[in-house]
Formats: structure tokens, C-alpha cells, sequence
């Protein structure tokens, strides 16, 4: 079933490569998109070099909106906040979204 949320994310570290590398691969898996947006700073996950990008410019003191669509979103969110535990103080649900609230008419706030 396709889902949307989002979150919000507060670093207290910058990511390793390493950590990023995994993100990427992990979004490139089935039918997911992960994005992310802080101020003009923008990625889709999926690109690597936007996201790598994001990561380098991105400020660990102010808060970082993730959004997930596809399927099986609590378990991106779920390997996410492993994959980012030691860098992460604070993740909080901004809004989420069932596939009968998603259609292709619908505007939708994140």
C-alpha cells in the first residue's frame, strides 16, 4: 500500500558517508522515494550526488523535514532512525497519509 509522511529531523552530528551511502541504496529499493528539505537545500534521496550534497551543506542546528512515500513506510522510517541513531537527537512525526487520502486530484501538506 502507498503511504506518505513525514518528519521532522534534528541532527546533533553530521552523517558519515558511509551512512549516506546506505540511504541512498536503501531508497533505491522497490517502490519508495525518500526526500529531504531545509531551507533551499532540497534532495531526493535516490540521486546520489544531490544527496551527498544536501549532507554537506545541510546545518545540524536547525531542523531537517524528511518525507517518505511508497510503500511500507514505517519500515524506510524504522531503518532510517537505525541507520541515523548516533547522529540524530530528535525525530517527530509531521504528518502522515493513507493510500485513500492520496490521489492524484489531491494537494497534501507535509
Amino acid at each position: 500500500m502507498n503511504q506518505l509522511s513525514s518528519y521532522q529531523v534534528r541532527f546533533n552530528q553530521p552523517l558519515s558517508t558511509d551512512q549516506i551511502v546506505n540511504i541512498y541504496k536503501y531508497s533505491k529499493k522497490d517502490d519508495r522515494h525518500i526526500y529531504l528539505h531545509q531551507d533551499q537545500l532540497i534532495a531526493d534521496a535516490g540521486h546520489f550526488t544531490k544527496l551527498l550534497s544536501f549532507f554537506l551543506f545541510v546545518d545540524t542546528d536547525q531542523p531537517t523535514l524528511m518525507i517518505i512515500d511508497g510503500k511500507d513506510i514505517e519500515e524506510v522510517f524504522e531503518t532510517i532512525h537505525t541507520e541515523w541513531k548516533d547522529c540524530v537527537s530528535e525525530i517527530s512525526i509531521r504528518s502522515k497519509f493513507s493510500e485513500a487520502q492520496i490521489n492524484n486530484q489531491t494537494s497534501i501538506s507535509v
